[in-house]
């Protein structure tokens, strides 16, 4: 009887350890961030896999495919840096590199401190065609937990640092409303709010969007994934392969520590 009691244990710890998600960059939502910094030391790899659909109804022609490989590294336990490579295919064109990002997050002390938890993010992203200006991107990062309902919203402005011709921006809103159905279990439904102009430089245009989409996130102690599709529900884009209709992320974390 020891015995068995000794290997039922055993199979519990088992399955406690594969359930309790890691101290990683665990995201409900695929759009939206996550009050949340690696701790000092701590390292983790992130997969972004994307669709960008401009019209459904021509969704072969008007696809958009973007990934991006991520490496994360904690400075502090409040302040971390990321480098990122973004790859890019649109329709009939090859698969290919497209830019560089690098970008940092620092938070204002730990989760529950304050009425809302505040995080700043910075990102300077150098396309690969040396031809475009650099772009910078800044967000503010607001979440607020009420016990197993979570609340997240980032404001995000971005900036071709460019004169004349090249004066691209976008201003934008991400928002999403959660539940922990268990630490490594959160549903939700994300909100984006976009007004987007195109740097002229890569062909114009706009995007003053609305989009609506359920997620759905999971993770073990060295694994997390998190899966969004995001729908048009207001508004117009006329920039080609953007994503005004659709816009579809996958995103899969690796804690290295």
């Amino acid at each position: 009887m020891d015995g068995f009691e000794n290997h039922f244990r055993l199979l519990a710890a088992a399955v406690a350890l594969a359930a309790a998600p890691a101290r990683a960059d665990f995201k409900t939502f695929a759009h939206v961030y996550p009050y949340f910094t690696q701790p000092e030391g701590g390292k983790e790899v992130e997969i972004w896999n994307g669709v960008e659909t401009g019209d459904l109804s021509r969704a072969g022609a008007s696809t958009l495919l973007d990934e991006l490989a991520e490496v994360e590294y904690g400075i502090t336990d409040h302040w971390d840096t990321s480098l990122y490579w973004r790859f890019q295919q649109a329709p009939g064109g090859p698969f290919q590199l497209d830019s560089w990002q690098l970008e940092s997050r620092y938070r204002f002390g730990e989760k529950g401190l304050y009425p809302v938890d505040v995080e700043l993010y910075g990102e300077l992203e150098r396309p690969v065609d040396l031809g475009l200006p650099f772009e910078l991107e800044g967000k503010l990062i607001l979440e607020k937990d009420a016990g197993h309902f979570i609340l997240q919203g980032n404001f995000i402005g971005e900036q071709a640092l460019a004169t004349g011709a090249g004066l691209g921006h976008r201003l934008a809103f991400n928002g999403g409303a959660g539940y922990e159905i268990r630490p490594w279990i959160h549903l939700g439904v994300e909100i984006l709010a976009n007004d987007a102009v195109a740097d002229p430089l890569e062909g114009g245009g706009y995007d003053r969007t609305l989009m609506v989409g359920p997620s759905l996130s999971l993770a073990s102690s060295r694994f997390w994934f998190v899966v969004t599709p995001d729908f048009q529900i207001a508004g117009t884009s006329t920039i080609p392969e953007y994503g005004g209709a659709m816009r579809l992320r996958f995103i899969a974390g690796i804690p290295l520590d």
